[in-house]
């Protein structure tokens, strides 16, 4: 065996001619996807991934609520606007910041239980 042999790549062996570089042509950017929420335009923020703890039975029931939500739909609903655990706790957000809790005042989960009467 000679060392060219050894020292080959799998390049070598392809068969598609490979176009010159100067011919070919500048790739055009692509939009980038991201995830919106289903959320009037006017109120659409950039979204942010955030990793949280929660029990076993909080996740299912999470999961199941929104399995229902999607299935009260008789006609097909757009991927955009079909409902999963992150759009609940989305709302839970929301919920919360219009309670009328006083959050300069609060000092633990369990105070917020309270204030809540959860």
């Amino acid at each position: 065996m000679s060392k060219r042999m050894g020292q080959s790549s799998l390049g070598a062996f392809s068969t598609t001619p490979k176009p010159p570089a100067a011919e070919k042509p500048a790739p055009e950017p692509q939009p980038k996807a991201k995830a919106v929420a289903p959320q009037p335009i006017a109120e659409q923020e950039k979204l942010t991934t955030v990793n949280i703890k929660i029990t076993r039975s909080q996740q299912d029931w999470l999961a199941n609520t929104a399995r229902s939500i999607r299935d009260n739909n008789d006609e097909p609903v757009p991927p955009a606007d079909r409902c999963y655990p992150q759009h609940l706790i989305q709302v839970a957000i929301d919920l919360l910041k219009t309670a009328d809790v006083d959050w300069e005042q609060v000092r633990s989960v369990e105070e917020i239980k309270e204030r809540l009467n959860i």
